[in-house]
């Protein structure tokens, strides 16, 4: 069995930039796009469809994960367990509502992984975006302290600095993993 490392973090913590980066690096790691009931914009990996769509596909069990944030549905694909049958490491960019639901689906193969940055970063990040008001900014940190209270046994990887960094951080995290 392969390797889900499940990327999480609040809005502006830059986990596409580091998705991005490991798929540039190690080719030899699958990111896994999601689908979701809007357009990407090009910024994320992910798949778009109207809600019809995902209900459909939900419907004939085509996603071995689904989740609802924003007033959006998000879902993992079915060809996710397929690579991990394969023994491929598999990133995807995840989310803590639905963390319970991947640990029940995917057991040990799931590496859980909070992606942070410093709150002054993570604000900068969203202002550059220019999709977020100050009073949604602020409501972006206030959501990446809770997450950060609330998964206390997860592991972190600070994505302040560099993706190139943050990349080896990664790695280290994940050879720790194999050497436990």
């Amino acid at each position: 069995m392969g390797r889900l490392v499940y990327l999480m973090g609040a809005s502006g913590v830059g986990k596409d930039s580091l998705l991005d980066a490991a798929r540039a690096r190690h080719p030899d790691w699958l990111v896994a796009h999601r689908y979701v009931t809007r357009d990407s914009g090009g910024t994320e990996n992910g798949v778009a469809l109207t809600p019809d769509e995902f209900a459909s596909r939900r419907r004939l069990g085509l996603f071995c994960l689904t989740w609802q944030a924003h007033g959006l549905d998000y879902g993992l694909g079915l060809e996710l367990e397929a690579w991990l049958a394969r023994g491929q490491t598999v990133l995807v960019n995840g989310s803590r509502r639905a963390l319970p639901a991947a640990r029940v689906r995917f057991g040990e193969a799931l590496s859980p992984m909070l992606v942070t940055a410093p709150e002054a970063v993570i604000a900068e990040r969203l202002r550059r975006r220019g999709r977020e008001d100050e009073a949604q900014i602020e409501a972006r940190l206030a959501r990446h302290r809770e997450l950060a209270a609330a998964l206390p046994e997860v592991a972190r990887v600070d994505n302040g600095g560099s993706l190139a960094e943050t990349l080896a951080a990664l790695c280290e995290r994940l050879d720790e993993e194999c050497r436990a």
